[in-house]
């Protein structure tokens, strides 16, 4: 061992900001490309954005329209109101009762720590150390609390959520169903109904009503008041359409804005020397590269998506059931990229067909042998199993090991128990022992 400086030659992967960059952009889905693309006008001063003419030309029709109908009213009349919260909703209803004022407070306070689901996410001993109150007051302020609608709002477990509603309806103690939420939550989760029937002595046709009844009850009522009255909108990237039975394929680039050199900046541009050059010309590399990663973008997502249309024309003319198996790395052989660049572009990624939207990496699936020799596609058998399951009988529900044998019989799917336990459970479908009806 000695010291001294020696040469020595490696390979290795650095990663720029160029290369970080570029690597974002492909993940990126329209939306939040847009705002990417917002945030980087505002840090460089040579970028300019500029919406799409078919975006601005509706939104341009949209904002006369708007005009012209109303020219004389007022401003302040024109704006929308705020949507209100769940806790707005019942802090109005607090406003209608008549609570004595040493409990206004606290009923406020509860109220505000109901989490979305319509639960008090708070326990009595932080109540009682908040408020310095006696036990028996603060069990005055939850009974007002459990007065506001919807029934069940302010419960603080399952089973007092689930009682409080059956209660608003009517219901006592000596119900059947009352019974069975209070005392045998845990064997209903289990779907025991016989064991449920022999502690109380009823039979299981009286039990399994009960529970069908306690399942029809909200256990989440605080979403009623959570939900936002508008719906969401899905802003595909890429579009597949169909003419006399051929597909022709679009990026949509009208989600995101154009983006172009400031003309403004074009002439300081020439300017040789002094910082404020090297200050403009790095920020005109920055835009160079921000060009040049959106151009990549692109044509590796319409690279990828030709790929998905070439081997899904099937799938596109009759629907999920004959989707063809497709594995990243097939595609990234085909196209000439690596399989994580493949992986990265199809990353919440959205493409609308004539049979609907899906995500791209939904045509992504595992593939299964069949009889034929043929390969069939995860999705297939998922939803061949859901037909199976429709169809059975419910008295005798079919077991795992029997849908694995009607679907290599039926369908010709070679699929083991195990893995129809694996696709059950991702289609949230319950076992057997849990699906049986005995009425």
């Amino acid at each position: 061992m000695e010291l001294g400086l020696f040469q020595q030659q490696n390979l290795s992967l650095v990663m720029t900001a160029e290369l970080r960059q570029a690597i974002a952009i492909l993940q990126y889905p329209c939306y939040e490309l847009s705002r990417f693309l917002q945030e980087q006008a505002v840090e460089n001063p040579l970028i300019e954005l500029s919406e799409s003419s078919a975006v601005f030309e509706k939104s341009k029709k949209k904002a006369l329209q708007k005009d012209r109908s109303h020219q004389d009213a007022d401003i302040i009349g024109r704006m929308q109101p705020a949507e209100l919260t769940m806790h707005d909703h019942l802090l109005h209803q607090v406003l209608d009762m008549p609570i004595p004022e040493n409990q206004a407070a606290v009923v406020r306070y509860l109220i505000l720590n109901i989490d979305e689901a319509g639960y008090l996410d708070i326990t009595k001993e932080e109540m009682l150390e908040r408020f310095t109150i006696p036990s028996a007051l603060f069990h005055e302020c939850i009974d007002w609390l459990h007065q506001l609608e919807p029934a069940g709002i302010g419960a603080r477990n399952l089973r007092e959520c689930l009682i409080l509603q059956m209660k608003a309806l009517g219901m006592s103690e000596y119900d059947l169903p009352y019974q069975v939420a209070d005392h045998y939550l845990d064997l209903l989760a289990e779907r025991k109904l016989r064991q449920i029937a022999s502690l109380l002595a009823v039979t299981v046709q009286e039990a399994e009503q009960a529970a069908d009844f306690i399942q029809s009850l909200d256990p989440k009522p605080g979403r009623k008041l959570s939900q936002p009255s508008d719906m969401g909108y899905l802003y595909p990237d890429l579009s597949v359409t169909e003419n006399n039975g051929s597909y022709s394929l679009a990026v949509n680039e009208q989600f995101i804005p154009k983006i172009r050199l400031n003309e403004g900046y074009a002439d300081l541009l020439q300017t040789k020397a002094g910082g404020a050059a090297q200050y403009l010309q790095e920020h005109f590399q920055k835009l160079q590269w921000l060009q040049k990663s959106l151009e990549q973008r692109k044509n590796t997502l319409i690279m990828i998506a030709k790929e998905i249309v070439s081997a899904q024309q099937r799938f596109l003319k009759w629907g999920p059931e004959h989707l063809v198996p497709m594995t990243l790395k097939e595609v990234a052989d085909r196209i000439g990229m690596h399989e994580s660049t493949v992986s990265r572009a199809v990353k919440n990624k959205v493409i609308q067909t004539p049979r609907g939207a899906f995500e791209l990496k939904y045509f992504f699936t595992a593939k299964i042998e069949t009889v034929g020799g043929e390969n069939a596609s995860a999705q297939t058998a998922k939803l061949a199993i859901k037909k199976l399951v429709d169809s059975e009988d419910k008295a005798k529900p079919l077991s795992d090991q029997a849908i694995a044998e009607k679907l290599i019989s039926e369908k010709g799917l070679s699929i083991s128990r195990r893995t129809v336990a694996k696709y059950r459970e991702e289609l949230n479908i319950p076992s057997s022992s849990k699906r049986k009806r005995y009425s």
